[in-house]
């Protein structure tokens, strides 16, 4: 694991721990409630006090080591409206918040996160990317990525791509390259993710849930206009798609041989050879099978008389 790998694993740890530890503390309590002088739970109570106190310290330590990782250009990983991971790029930090405002590299949109909800950008590994796939290329001139083809890989270990759709072509370090296929290209909740740290809690003041409610919908019109972002785009696939199948059947009936057995066009035609430029064979008038001359007609048999049989 990376450094920055490390800290988040140690943040998710402690953040498990945490709830654990208030979860046993409230038993604790509800158990006070009807035992108020045991001296077991007394004791109980006050260790489980120290425990959460010592790991919420730990958590703040890890989080200011954290955000001191996270600095303006980085590449990120970022949780979208939608509450998944996306690879994403740091453009502001605002102190007084403790929030990133993010490009979302891939689909070009912003956003503003909290610090929980970054963690370290993760490129194509060696296995994704092979000559004549395709994959996601990084594009210097906006910075963002773009579908592109591998057409070699130099002996320096760099990847030569070619833009989908332009001519560009450009030449770059592994780092510089997504898998044509994300993480999270499936569908999309029914509604909005609110990240933890912005639901309103019972003990936030007037200011504090004002400024909550603000971001929460400002989350929620960006998910909205994904969402719709991406129905559009299933449409348009789905139509295209509709439209390339239509093409192909259409093609494959002009190319289709009449049958020797299809329908004549008018009345008057037969079903036979087409195309061989001769007309129906003529089996004439069907009549009841004709022996022609005497000669040639087998002997008549003669039945025996009864005198005969009867000796």
């Amino acid at each position: 694991l990376g450094m920055a790998d490390a800290v988040d694993k140690t943040v998710d740890d402690l953040v498990t721990k945490l709830a654990e530890h208030k979860s046993q503390l409230e038993q604790v309590e509800q158990l006070l409630r009807a035992k108020p002088g045991d001296q077991m739970l007394l004791k109980l109570h006050e260790d489980l006090k120290k425990v959460v106190e010592l790991t919420e310290d730990l958590m703040k330590t890890q989080t200011e080591r954290k955000s001191k990782e996270v600095k303006v250009g980085d590449r990120v990983e970022a949780i979208w409206t939608d509450g998944k991971w996306y690879t994403a790029r740091v453009d502001s930090v605002n102190e007084s918040t403790n929030t990133y405002g993010v490009t979302y590299l891939v689909y070009g949109n912003t956003g503003e996160v909290v610090l929980d909800n970054i963690r370290p950008y993760k490129h194509a590994k060696k296995s994704q990317v092979r000559v004549g796939g395709d994959v996601r290329a990084f594009w210097a001139a906006d910075g963002l990525f773009y579908p592109a083809t591998v057409e070699t890989i130099t002996s320096a270990g760099m990847y030569r791509v070619t833009f989908k759709g332009y001519k560009y072509k450009a030449e770059l370090a592994l780092a510089d390259i997504l898998p044509i296929k994300q993480e999270n290209d499936d569908e999309l909740p029914e509604k909005a993710v609110i990240p933890e740290s912005l639901k309103i809690k019972p003990t936030d003041n007037a200011k504090q849930k004002e400024l909550k409610k603000k971001r929460i919908k400002v989350i929620k019109a960006k998910f909205r206009k994904r969402k719709i972002e991406v129905e559009t785009e299933k449409k348009k696939n789905s139509w295209q798609s509709f439209l390339s199948g239509g093409k192909k059947k259409l093609k494959a009936l002009k190319n289709k041989k009449k049958s020797i057995f299809a329908s004549p066009d008018s009345v008057d035609g037969r079903v036979g050879v087409t195309g061989s430029g001769k007309s129906m064979t003529d089996f004439g008038d069907r009549k009841r099978h004709n022996f022609g001359d005497e000669a040639s007609a087998p002997a008549q048999v003669s039945l025996p008389e009864l005198s005969d049989l009867t000796g």
